[in-house]
C-alpha cells in the first residue's frame, strides 16, 4: 500500500510541477547571465557533457547540473568523486529546484530529460554520447533517431541535436524535413585531440612498455552476445598467444563484462584480466583509452563507438561479425563491415591481420571514413557556441 501511495504521489509531485514550470518558463526573459541545466543520468555522461561546459564557458552562462538514477545517491548527490567537482557547476539535490527555475537550455547526452516538461516551453539541446551506430529498430535508424527518441504524441524530444557524422546528418534531413532544422553536423568532438594525439604512437608504446619491433594489434570489445570478445570466444587467447612472436596484443573490454549482466551470459571481464599473466597488455576499464588505442597499428572492433574512434585516429580496422540488425544502415558501422575484413571467429585472424597489414588501400579507405568525422578543436568550439546563441537567442523573442 505505502508503495503504491509513494508512486502515486510522486506521479502527482511530477505532473504538479511541469505545470509549475511552465508558469515560470513560459515568459522571455532578457537577461546578462544565462541559466544552463546539465542532466546527467548515469557517470559514463560525465565527461560528455563537461567537453560541452568547456566549449561555451566562456560565455555568459551560468551551470547547474541534476543528477539521474543512473547514481546510487541519486538526485542527492554532490559534486565531489564526479568530472564536475571544482568547476563552477552547481548542483541541485531537489526535483522541486528544477520546476522553480527559470532554464534558458537544458542538455542532455542521452535520450532522456530531467523532468517533465511541455513541449516548447524549455529548449531542450540533445549532445549525444558518442558516435551513433546501434540500432532499436532492426537497423532502420541510429539510435539517436530511432523510436527512443519520440515522445507518446510521436513528436521528436529535442529541439536541437548535434550530429558528428556529416553523411549521417545529411541522409535524415534528405529522409524527413523536420530534421532540416532539427540536426546540427558538428564533427566529432573528440576528433580534434586523436588527430594530435595519433602521432604519438611510438611513444605510447613507450609508456606502455610495448617492444617497438613488431606491429601492435588491439581488441576493444563492447558488452553482450554481439560483442568481439563473445563472438571469437576463449580460443582467440590461444591464437594470440600462437602469433605473440609475431605482434604484440592489447586487449580491453567494457566495465559491464566484469559482473553478471544476463543469467545466460557468462561475463568475459575477468578472463580478459587473466591474460595479463601471459605477458599480454590488458587496459582496466578505469584506464584512459587513448594511450592503447594510439599504440595500436590494427583495432579489431566490434559496433560500438570505439569502431569510429579507432578510424579517427587512423587505425587499420578488423571487424568482429555481429548482425546488421544491430546497427543503423546509415552508421559508420554499417560501411566498415563492408569495407575491412570481418572475423567470424578467432581462426582467421592471422589472414585478417595479413590483409590489413599489406594491401595499401585498407589506409586510404580509412581516412575517407575519417572526412566523415572530423573537425578540429577550434572549428568545433565555434559551433558549439554558435548553437548555444542561436537556441538562447529564439527563446527571448
Amino acid at each position: 500500500m505505502n508503495s503504491w501511495m509513494g508512486r502515486k504521489f510522486l506521479f502527482l509531485y511530477k505532473y504538479a510541477g511541469k505545470w509549475i514550470s511552465r508558469l515560470i518558463n513560459q515568459k522571455r526573459r532578457k537577461k546578462e547571465v544565462y541559466r544552463i541545466l546539465l542532466f546527467c543520468n548515469a557517470p559514463a555522461m560525465e565527461e560528455h557533457l563537461m567537453n560541452y561546459v568547456e566549449q561555451v564557458e566562456d560565455g555568459p552562462y551560468r551551470f547547474f547540473v541534476f543528477f539521474g538514477d543512473g547514481y546510487t545517491d541519486g538526485a542527492g548527490k554532490r559534486l565531489e568523486g564526479t568530472l564536475f567537482y571544482g568547476k563552477k557547476i552547481i548542483p541541485l539535490v531537489h526535483l522541486w529546484q528544477m520546476f522553480c527555475r527559470y532554464w534558458d537550455l537544458i542538455v542532455c547526452p542521452d535520450l532522456d530529460y530531467p523532468f517533465w516538461l511541455f513541449k516548447g516551453t524549455i529548449p531542450l539541446l540533445y549532445i549525444g554520447h558518442g558516435i551513433s551506430n546501434v540500432s532499436y529498430d532492426r537497423g532502420k535508424t541510429v539510435y539517436d533517431y530511432g523510436p527512443e527518441s519520440y515522445d507518446e504524441n510521436g513528436e521528436f524530444l529535442f529541439d536541437k541535436v548535434l550530429e558528428p557524422n556529416r553523411r549521417i546528418a545529411a541522409l535524415m534531413k534528405e529522409s524527413d524535413r523536420k530534421f532540416e532544422d532539427l540536426i546540427c553536423h558538428t564533427g566529432y568532438r573528440f576528433a580534434g585531440k586523436i588527430k594530435t594525439e595519433s602521432e604519438k604512437g611510438a611513444w605510447y608504446r613507450e609508456q606502455l612498455h610495448i617492444p617497438p619491433d613488431r606491429p601492435v594489434v588491439s581488441f576493444f570489445g563492447s558488452w553482450n552476445r554481439e560483442s568481439l570478445f563473445h563472438v571469437l570466444g576463449e580460443g582467440l587467447f590461444d591464437v594470440c598467444d600462437r602469433l605473440k612472436d609475431q605482434y604484440s596484443f592489447i586487449f580491453s573490454i567494457h566495465p559491464r563484462e566484469y559482473q553478471e549482466y544476463d543469467p545466460e551470459i557468462k561475463p568475459m571481464g575477468a578472463l580478459v584480466e587473466q591474460q595479463r599473466e601471459k605477458g599480454f597488455t590488458v587496459r582496466s576499464p578505469g584506464e584512459d583509452w587513448i594511450p592503447y588505442i594510439m599504440a595500436s597499428d590494427v583495432a579489431v572492433v566490434d559496433y560500438s563507438t570505439m569502431m569510429s574512434l579507432a578510424v579517427l585516429a587512423g587505425k587499420r580496422v578488423i571487424v568482429s561479425e555481429f548482425p546488421d540488425e544491430k546497427v543503423g544502415a546509415c552508421s559508420l558501422a554499417y560501411q566498415l563491415k563492408r569495407t575491412f575484413p570481418v572475423l567470424k571467429d578467432a581462426d582467421g585472424l592471422e589472414s585478417a591481420l595479413q590483409q590489413v597489414l599489406e594491401v595499401p588501400m585498407f589506409e586510404q579507405m580509412a581516412e575517407q571514413f575519417q572526412d566523415e568525422l572530423y573537425v578540429s578543436s577550434e572549428d568545433y568550439k565555434k559551433k558549439i557556441q554558435k548553437i548555444a546563441e542561436e537556441m538562447i537567442a529564439g527563446r527571448q523573442k
